[in-house]
């Protein structure tokens, strides 16, 4: 059920719908957390709610490391993709964290996963997930004073660029690549990004006309970050030096006006959904 080929993480399966990764299996035993009900009932500071789903910040373990959890209700996928067998939506977003380790990017670690049908209060299931430490958001670092000018601003771009290029050459579109689900870690000179919130990734699959399908969710990626990252504080001569970063890491022609079409066309699009609005982006796409 879980694959784990080709990444460094191992899971150890508990029997009854619980699934623990070695490298965490004495700190959740010194914790008291050996059975699927015991992490139902962790608690701890409550990130985001909503009818079939909670995400709570909690600490764990003698030096109080910082876990997220996701707690879901009777929330699953079902159709025709998953041959109307029930998948629950934690074990499509551990699916993807995989993905993304077998491409590199494999800083985002999974701790312990569940899934029981059938339980009185419905269909539970849970993902537990280490947090990434050092990192924060790009619309944090965005507003750190360590990132006022471009020149302070240009190595996290090229962080974001090579995080954005490896990914898509591996064939995933995260379709939700909004500024603050990019994280960011500055060490001494040197700067790493990696995505988060991995629910709703695709991977490019192997039908013909897939490759087209996934140039377009790529471009869409690339499209709602540049709608989130705000104008005029990062100015359009930035945007367009990570686009050339990011064409530079794919090997793709410098600037490819082809693709920087298609992704300007798709944010112009989106760019008129309220949501979008209070960024100044989509204002400044209409004089494009």
């Amino acid at each position: 059920m879980i694959d784990c080929h080709g990444t460094r993480f191992e899971p150890l399966d508990q029997g009854n719908g619980l699934w623990i990764f070695k490298k965490w299996q004495p700190l959740l035993k010194e914790a008291g957390l050996v059975e699927f009900a015991d992490f139902c009932r962790l608690t701890g500071k409550e990130m985001d709610r909503n009818h079939r789903s909670v995400v709570y910040r909690l600490e764990l373990g003698p030096n109080k490391a910082t876990f997220y959890l996701k707690l879901h209700t009777n929330y699953y996928k079902k159709g025709l993709g998953t041959f109307f067998r029930k998948r629950p939506y934690t074990l499509i977003e551990l699916a993807n964290i995989l993905k993304y380790a077998k491409a590199g990017l494999g800083e985002l670690e999974p701790v312990a996963w569940g899934w029981q049908p059938g339980r009185p209060e419905g269909d539970v299931s849970f993902l537990l997930i280490k947090e990434l430490t050092g990192y924060k958001s790009l619309s944090d670092w965005l507003a750190d004073p360590a990132c006022a000018t471009a020149g302070q601003r240009r190595p996290l771009a090229r962080a974001v660029a090579r995080m954005m290029a490896t990914m898509h050459e591996h064939g995933l579109a995260h379709i939700d690549l909004f500024a603050w689900h990019v994280f960011a870690k500055k060490e001494g000179d040197e700067w790493t990004a990696h995505p988060l919130d991995l629910e709703r990734t695709k991977k490019q699959g192997c039908l013909p006309w897939s490759r087209i399908l996934a140039r377009n969710r790529q471009a869409n990626d690339l499209a709602v970050l540049h709608l989130t990252v705000p104008w005029p504080q990062t100015s359009w001569s930035e945007r367009m030096r990570c686009f050339h970063d990011y064409c530079i890491f794919r090997q793709l022609p410098a600037g490819d006006r082809h693709f920087l079409a298609r992704v300007l066309t798709i944010a112009r699009h989106r760019g008129r959904k309220g949501k979008f609005q209070f960024y100044g982006v989509a204002e400044k796409l209409r004089g494009k």
